[in-house]
């Protein structure tokens, strides 16, 4: 099997495999996702994101949404009618994950190495949140941001800063990370000509400032939004140590030792960005396991110094990591709520009992 390249036939197939395995693993609600339920995480940012896209401009809603308008405007632009919009969050973590398999294929074309590496990303709330909770387009933004530490192409890196904002505010909380990593993956200077590509960042809060300034009633209810949330982050500070676990759970390894890898001065920078990053996450929103996928560049550099250090142990380490983050128990925290993810079985009885 170790000679066997990953042709794009079995890289479908392994990204298929892998996202088959992760839903097997850790199902959504499917009894929640046959209508519309109030009050539920798997419909309440859906309904909002529903409403948009039939007005993508429209200033009612939850402020948390109010400027995540790209999927919705692609929606409406593409008449998608009913629920057909929450395929668009789907679409979005197909994307990512067969991205990330591209990218381990990159680095060692084994398939044990590329498997376990793709079901290592499949098992992280990077994946779980978008197929578990309707309308949540996080994968575009993880996309996004392995876009900006490992894409090739020079126009890669601006495209993702000019649309992912436009999808979450993540986007920009976790650009620094991903701008470091794509740094060290490369070992280029830390300031230099790609730091530049922050400057595509621009359009986007120049347009949002402009805005703000001419629609009080949004500004005030962002307003009052951040403040809620920042006064709520210091009640889930006993529960972020949990709340990140369950976001990677193994793959934190991975995450470990992309720090270990690097020389300390550097490694100790990104350990910082790494803990600041996701501290405003805290701050900034109150679904922690969800949050701590921001941290997903940093989980693929691990597997890729993995495979630069230990080629021909690699491959069958990264395979064992991928499967014991399949078999360690997931849930989702969101502010003091700790809600378990359940396999497939359990909750298809659930559906038809």
């Amino acid at each position: 099997m170790t000679n066997l390249t990953v042709n794009p036939r079995r890289l479908v197939l392994i990204v298929s495999a892998s996202l088959a395995l992760s839903v097997l693993f850790f199902s959504p609600r499917l009894w929640l996702m046959k209508s519309y339920v109030a009050g539920s995480f798997q419909w309440d940012r859906a309904h909002t994101f529903l409403q948009q896209c039939e007005q993508p401009l429209r200033r009612d809603i939850e402020p948390a949404m109010l400027w995540r308008l790209l999927p919705p405007l692609v929606a409406h632009t593409l008449h998608l009618p009913g629920n057909t919009p929450l395929a668009l969050p789907w679409l979005g973590l197909f994307a990512a994950t067969t991205y990330a398999a591209v990218l381990l294929r990159r680095r060692l074309d084994d398939p044990r190495f590329v498997f376990g590496g793709t079901l290592l990303f499949a098992t992280t709330s990077a994946v779980l949140v978008p197929v578990g909770w309707l309308g949540m387009n996080d994968a575009w933004v993880w996309l996004g941001l392995l876009v900006v530490a490992f894409g090739r192409a020079p126009w890669a890196a601006p495209l993702a800063c000019l649309l992912c904002p436009w999808v979450d505010e993540r986007f920009i909380i976790g650009f620094p990370l991903a701008w470091l990593v794509a740094r060290l993956e490369r070992s280029e200077p830390l300031f230099g000509k790609p730091t530049l590509y922050a400057l595509w960042l621009v359009p986007y809060a120049l347009i949002r400032l402009t805005v703000s300034r001419h629609d009080a009633a949004a500004s005030e209810s962002t307003a009052v939004f951040l403040h809620l949330q920042v006064t709520q982050s210091l009640q889930l500070l006993p529960l972020v140590p949990l709340g990140w676990w369950m976001g990677l759970r193994a793959a934190w390894v991975a995450v470990a030792y992309a720090l270990w890898d690097l020389p300390r001065t550097r490694g100790a920078l990104a350990a910082a960005i790494l803990l600041g990053t996701l501290g405003i996450s805290v701050l900034l929103a109150s679904d922690l396991s969800r949050s701590a996928a921001i941290a997903t560049p940093l989980v693929l550099a691990g597997c890729f110094a993995l495979a630069r250090r230990h080629p021909a142990q690699a491959p069958r380490l990264m395979l064992i990591l991928g499967v014991i983050n399949l078999i360690i128990p997931a849930a989702h925290l969101t502010y003091v709520h700790i809600d378990p993810i359940n396999p497939l079985p359990i909750e298809l009885i659930r559906l038809f009992r």
